[in-house]
């Protein structure tokens, strides 16, 4: 959380449905979710940064911050508190309405901006769910997902309602919904991790490998893939992906393989029967994975997927590709300077460890 740097509108439901003990509760789970050396605001020395702004909504919504107000914790703690203290007039409670004003402020203050890079997120604080027709906030949030936004849902009631939960699901990007539990758990802890992961990202329309393919929207893992089409030797493709501050793919487990083959079976370029270099070398008489230029490469460990007869022992086929026998593709040692073919790059992802500016460079 110290390195968070995000743009995130929190949208509060305020209306009579959400009693002010639980309003309280959610300005305490609010204010409590940034840590205390999360940087807010802008700071010119220091890109990772976030920016709160705070929505409230009941028959209307209303901007209670910008993403300019908050510029320091205290902003935070006192901003959120001072907001959150008093119930509206309204029984009335359109999510839509606040949807529609948390996309407002992105787009005026954030999508556009030197800020464009950074990811958005709209964080809802919800006690009710109602609207339909015009008011019905499904379309907004699906717009504003549409447009990469990240949203986060919290059933906010005194005890948990199975049937608001599934209310709110839609609305939410996928694993992505929770509830304050007032009886106990960690809120504040669950939308952290949320944040924390919504900040993780591959730039430049690479792959960023995850927990299944198909689902785009599945749990994503700090790496990114670059499947290049473009047959070269592969100790010319290991120096491009390092020219890249790259370096060439690893596949430490059967997972992490077969997502590679599924990624470049759906590449332009790439025909059966595949073929395409990996990071898998030898050194010294040893079978090990590259990595990014000026780190010690990694042993091969106890997962290996060689294909029949190989690897060959030979003092020149210190290299590996992928290659496609019948319906499996597995690895096979080739000469380094010698075999052309594809090849995929590996670099880490943009997250809290590490700041990637606007045209994706670490």
């Amino acid at each position: 959380m110290t390195n968070l740097w995000l743009d995130v509108v929190a949208v509060v439901d305020n209306s009579k449905g959400m009693t002010l003990d639980m309003l309280s509760g959610v300005a305490a789970v609010l204010a409590s979710t940034f840590n205390v050396d999360t940087s807010i605001g802008i700071d010119l020395d220091n890109p990772r940064t976030t920016r709160l702004g705070l929505v409230t909504y009941n028959e209307n919504a209303t901007i209670n911050a910008d993403l300019n107000t908050y510029q320091s914790m205290y902003d935070v703690v006192s901003g959120i508190f001072d907001s959150l203290s008093a119930l509206s007039s309204s029984r009335l409670s359109y999510l839509s309405n606040g949807l529609q004003t948390a996309a407002d402020l992105l787009k005026n203050q954030s999508f556009g901006t030197l800020r464009d890079h950074y990811k958005k997120v709209v964080i809802v604080y919800a006690a009710s769910y109602n609207g339909t027709g015009k008011l019905d906030p499904l379309p907004v949030a699906q717009t504003l997902k549409d447009d990469g936004v990240i949203i986060i849902t919290v059933a906010s009631v005194e005890h948990v309602r199975q049937e608001l939960l599934n209310e709110l699901a839609p609305i939410a990007s996928p694993g992505f919904n929770f509830s304050i539990v007032t009886e106990g758990g960690n809120s504040t802890g669950i939308v952290q991790g949320a944040l924390m992961q919504a900040n993780c990202y591959c730039p430049n329309a690479s792959v960023q490998y995850r927990e299944s393919f198909v689902d785009k929207s599945s749990t994503p893992y700090g790496s990114c893939l670059h499947p290049i089409n473009d047959s070269t030797s592969w100790k010319a493709s290991q120096l491009s992906c390092r020219n890249h501050k790259a370096y060439l793919a690893t596949e430490f487990t059967q997972h992490k393989h077969n997502f590679i083959v599924e990624s470049v079976t759906s590449t332009t370029g790439f025909h059966p029967p595949l073929s395409y270099h990996i990071g898998l070398n030898q050194v010294l008489g040893k079978w090990v994975w590259d990595q990014p230029q000026g780190l010690p490469q990694i042993p091969l460990q106890s997962y290996s997927d060689w294909n029949p007869m190989f690897p060959i022992q030979s003092s020149s086929m210190n290299g590996v590709e992928n290659f496609q026998n019948g319906q499996m593709t597995g690895w096979q040692n080739i000469d380094q300077l010698k075999v052309s073919t594809n090849y995929i790059c590996e670099s880490y992802a943009c997250d809290t460890d590490n700041y990637c500016d606007a045209n994706g460079n670490m």
